[in-house]
C-alpha cells in the first residue's frame, strides 16, 4: 500500500506561537523540523508575524533550495529588511538556487553595489545580467532564459536527447524551432515528442502557428495575449530579428496579471500604493493625501457654495457648514481602509495572527492624514468665521477625530463580515458608509458643539 502523503499543518496563530516558544527557549533543530513541514508561501507569512533578528535566524535554519523559494515568496518590503540583515554568503546561496527570472527579480531590488556583491560567483550570472537590462514591468522583465530550441532538421530522437540534457530548471513543455539564421519558425509540445516515431524529423510535427510577444511588451498586453489564446507558455522574441530570447510561462503571468489588477484597484480607491499592506505607515500616508485633500478641498467648496446660495447660519450653527466635509472626509478614508482590506482577504495576504497590527498600521496611517487635514481644516475654520480660535480648534479636532473613526471603520467593518461568513466587497460598503454618516454627525455635531460651548465660555 503506497505511504500517505504527508498533511501540511495550518499556518494559524497556535503555529505561530509554537515556532516563537521554540525558538526563545533555543530549540532551533525542532524549529528546523517545524518549518520543514510548511510550504514555502506559508513561511514568508510566518516570518511577517516575527521581529527582524528573529526573522534572520528562521531563515538561517532553512535548507538552501528552501530559503530560495521563501525569499521568492516574500513581499518586496520584508525582503529588502531580510536581505539587509543576511551575511552575504547565505544570501548568494539562496540566489544560486533561483531560476535566472527569480533570482533577478530580487536583485533588481537591491541598491547597485549590494546588486554586485550577490552577483559575484554565480553560475547564471550572465543570464541575470540580460535579464535585469530589460524594464522589469515588460516581457523582457518577466521571461526567463531557461528554455529549449530545436533546428528544424533536427530529429525526434536529437530533440529528446536535447531535452534531457537541460537543466532541472528549464521549460520542457514547450521546445521552439528555428531556421538556420535563429529566427523562430514553430514549436514542439513534448507530448508529440513521447509518441512521434524517434526518427521523424521536428520539422513534421511543429505547430508552424506560434504566438510570441516582443520583448519590449508590456506585461499587461502579455497578460491579456495569454488569457485570449489560453497559452501556457509564449515565447518572447527579438523584434529586429524574431530570434527567441526567452519564455514566459503561464504562473509568471498570473503573477504579472494580479499585480496590474491589485494596482487599479488601489488606484481606483485612491490608496496609491501597489502593495499597501506591506508599505511603511508613513509613505501610505503619503501616497493616501493627495486623494484626501482633493475631497477635503471639494468639501469646503460645497460650504462655499452653500453661502453663495444665501444659507448663512451665523456663528451659534457655523458648525452645520462643514457637516458636508466632515461626511466627505470620513467616505474617502474609509473607503481607501476598506479597499486594502477587502483586497487583503481576497488574496490571502491578511492572516490571523496578524490583524492587531494591520489595525495599527491603519489608524497610524489616519493619525498622519488627520492632523494634516486637521490643521488645514483648522486654518480654513479661522478664515471662514472670522478669526474665531475657538471654532477653528473644534473643527481641527473633529475632522482629526472623524478620520481615525473611518479608518477604524473601514478596516474592522471587513473583517467582521469576513468573520460571520458575509462577502466583504458586498457587505462593507453599506455598512462601512452607513456607519461613517452616523459617526460623523455624532463626533462633529456631538464633540463640535460641546467644545464650541467650552470656548465660548
Amino acid at each position: 500500500m503506497p505511504d500517505t502523503p504527508p498533511i501540511r499543518p495550518t499556518l494559524d496563530e497556535s503555529y505561530v506561537v509554537m515556532i516563537r516558544t521554540l525558538l526563545d527557549d533555543g530549540q532551533r533543530a525542532q524549529v528546523a523540523r517545524a518549518l520543514a513541514d510548511l510550504h514555502p508561501a506559508d513561511v514568508a507569512d510566518l516570518l511577517d508575524a516575527f521581529s527582524p533578528d528573529d526573522q534572520v535566524a528562521l531563515f538561517a535554519l532553512l535548507p538552501r533550495e528552501a530559503a530560495a523559494d521563501v525569499l521568492v515568496e516574500l513581499d518586496r518590503e520584508s525582503r529588502e529588511d531580510l536581505i539587509d540583515r543576511l551575511r552575504p554568503d547565505r544570501l548568494r546561496q539562496a540566489l544560486a538556487e533561483l531560476e535566472p527570472d527569480e533570482a533577478a527579480d530580487v536583485i533588481g531590488e537591491m541598491e547597485p553595489d549590494e546588486a554586485a556583491q550577490a552577483l559575484e560567483g554565480l553560475e547564471d550570472r550572465s543570464d541575470i545580467e540580460e535579464l535585469l537590462e530589460y524594464p522589469p514591468e515588460t516581457a523582457g522583465g518577466l521571461m526567463t532564459t531557461e528554455f529549449v530550441t530545436l533546428p528544424a532538421d533536427a530529429t525526434v530522437r536529437e530533440a529528446v536527447q536535447r531535452t534531457r540534457g537541460a537543466s532541472e530548471s528549464t521549460h520542457r513543455h514547450f521546445l521552439f524551432v528555428t531556421d538556420e539564421t535563429g529566427s523562430l519558425i514553430g514549436q514542439v509540445p513534448l507530448f508529440k515528442l513521447v509518441v512521434a516515431p524517434a526518427d521523424t524529423p521536428v520539422r513534421n510535427i511543429m505547430d508552424a502557428d506560434v504566438t510570441s510577444v516582443p520583448i519590449d511588451m508590456d506585461q499587461e498586453e502579455v497578460a491579456d495575449i495569454v488569457r485570449r489564446y489560453d497559452l501556457l507558455a509564449v515565447p518572447v522574441v527579438s523584434p529586429e530579428t524574431n530570434r527567441v530570447k526567452g519564455i514566459i510561462t503561464f504562473d509568471d503571468v498570473m503573477d504579472a496579471a494580479e499585480e496590474e489588477a491589485a494596482e487599479d484597484f488601489y488606484r481606483i480607491a485612491g490608496t496609491g500604493a501597489t502593495d499597501p499592506l506591506h508599505e511603511p505607515v508613513w509613505r501610505r500616508a503619503l501616497l493616501r493625501l493627495p486623494w484626501i485633500l482633493t475631497t477635503l478641498f471639494f468639501g469646503f467648496l460645497v460650504g462655499q457654495v452653500t453661502r453663495w446660495l444665501g444659507f448663512d447660519p451665523g456663528a451659534e450653527h457655523a458648525l452645520l457648514l462643514f457637516v458636508p466635509v466632515m461626511i466627505a472626509m470620513a467616505g474617502s478614508v474609509s473607503l481607501q481602509s476598506a479597499a486594502v482590506m477587502v483586497r487583503g482577504l481576497a488574496t490571502g495576504d491578511l492572516r490571523p495572527y496578524g490583524l492587531g497590527t494591520i489595525l495599527g498600521h491603519e489608524v497610524g496611517v489616519a493619525a498622519l492624514v488627520g492632523v494634516v487635514c486637521g490643521s488645514i481644516s483648522a486654518s480654513v475654520g479661522y478664515v471662514f468665521f472670522g478669526g474665531q480660535v475657538g471654532f477653528a480648534v473644534v473643527v481641527a479636532v473633529s475632522m482629526f477625530c472623524g478620520i481615525i473613526a473611518a479608518a477604524c471603520n473601514g478596516t474592522l467593518i471587513p473583517l467582521a463580515c469576513n468573520r460571520i461568513g458575509v462577502d466583504p466587497a458586498l457587505a462593507s460598503g453599506p455598512f462601512v458608509t452607513s456607519m461613517n454618516d452616523i459617526l460623523g454627525v455624532l463626533i462633529y455635531l456631538g464633540l463640535g458643539a460641546r467644545l464650541l460651548v467650552f470656548f465660548n465660555h
